[in-house]
């Protein structure tokens, strides 16, 4: 097993109860093992006419989009570029049919083995997509009572911090998508908002996307996310020690939701600490060529 920093290590173990603090406001959640915590409400942003187009309506899988119509540098991002998910372990056979009509062939796992062996990727069984899991923060295995000394203030302060403490992680995934030659590139996590929104943020800056843009992409997961299940393990877990340890219930309830100023953080230190996503993926190891092809893919190679 990775050893992981505290705030690795907690961020992971967050980054799997999405499902239950997204559905529930912060407030609610703080209420159901703390009534004595009164939380801020969450930034909602809600989706506009133009997003309705990156849609990819599924039965079984929640916040599944495109980047289709987005403006880089060069003109609009191809529709088959990428398609951005949370957790597929409900897909029905109709849904991996739509997507692979949608010309997906590569399946890129973000989430943990502890994520896996909890909620199967039904795509790994079949022959029709290429699967690779890469455990974006760097563990398998998480340990629920380590990561209470340690929760962050904010996501978007753990997204920031993950820029330099996961970066061999950040390389191998997005070496793996230079790597692919045809079809489109599918990745999610377990709520598509976190791990999925912070590589969304690198590839849409990566493409010269206008940064209101970015940030809105990524504000509007809340809104695809409602009425994602949330009757994982994990969760389960997660609520039995919150009732155990009552005083980071608010820490808890902040982890949830997608609002805009976590990814303003976010993209604030991408360029401050790297000159934007270009500069970052040269940092964590990616050749020139190899930012090219994730250029070409994006449409903005010109």
């Amino acid at each position: 097993m990775n050893v992981l920093n505290p705030l690795s290590l907690s961020m992971a173990i967050a980054l799997t109860l999405t499902p239950w603090i997204v559905t529930a406001s912060p407030q609610a959640a703080a209420r159901a093992v703390a009534p004595q915590v009164a939380t801020p409400a969450a930034s909602n942003v809600t989706p506009v006419a133009d997003d309705a187009q990156r849609v990819l309506a599924l039965e079984g899988a929640w916040n599944v989009r495109t980047f289709a119509g987005l403006q880089g540098r060069n003109g609009p991002i191809p529709a088959t570029a990428f398609v951005r998910t949370a957790d597929l372990s409900r897909l029905t056979a109709a849904d991996r049919d739509r997507l692979a009509a949608a010309g997906v062939k590569l399946d890129i796992d973000l989430r943990t083995g502890d994520e896996l062996q909890q909620s199967p990727d039904v795509l790994a069984n079949d022959a029709r997509f290429d699967y690779q899991r890469i455990s974006l923060m760097g563990t398998e295995k998480m340990d629920l009572q380590k990561m209470m000394t340690s929760f962050p203030d904010s996501l978007g302060a753990a997204y920031v911090q993950w820029l330099g403490s996961n970066q061999p992680q950040f390389r191998e995934v997005f070496q793996r998508i230079a790597a692919q030659q045809d079809g489109a590139v599918l990745y999610h996590c377990t709520a598509g908002k976190d791990r999925t929104g912070i590589i969304s943020g690198i590839l849409l800056d990566l493409a010269g996307v206008p940064r209101a843009d970015i940030v809105h992409n990524y504000a509007i997961s809340a809104h695809y996310l409602e009425g994602q299940p949330k009757d994982s393990a994990m969760n389960v877990q997660m609520m039995a020690l919150i009732k155990q340890h009552p005083e980071i219930a608010r820490k808890m309830a902040g982890m949830g939701g997608t609002a805009p100023e976590n990814m303003e953080m976010f993209l604030d230190a991408l360029h401050a600490q790297y000159g934007g996503a270009a500069g970052y993926l040269k940092a964590v190891g990616l050749s020139e060529e190899e930012i090219h092809a994730l250029q070409v893919r994006l449409g903005q190679a010109g």
